[in-house]
């Protein structure tokens, strides 16, 4: 009889046991999967801020090419703009 209640106890601890196990390793996979969703966003945001820096600096050379060519142009224009005067 003793045995027999040992052996009950025995395996409704090892079910609760697993069963534990089981619900502490589905928060672990549930965790897991919104960190790779978070970073999955943060990866998209900092690829979009990329290339949003990298088509600004082209524009930038696009603008400095531009500047480099008309340098006397644009120059004088300022000089204008800023109270000077042709003689």
């Amino acid at each position: 009889m003793q045995n027999e209640e040992k052996r009950k106890r025995i395996i409704a601890s090892v079910t609760v046991a697993g069963v534990i196990l089981i619900v502490v390793l589905f928060v672990v996979v549930i965790c897991q999967i919104v960190d790779i969703c978070v970073l999955k966003a943060r990866r998209d945001r900092l690829k979009y801020e990329y290339e949003y820096t990298m088509s600004q600096i082209e524009e930038g050379n696009d603008w400095l090419e531009n500047f480099e060519l008309n340098e006397d142009k644009i120059m004088y224009q300022l000089a204008i703009q800023n109270g000077y005067r042709p003689r």
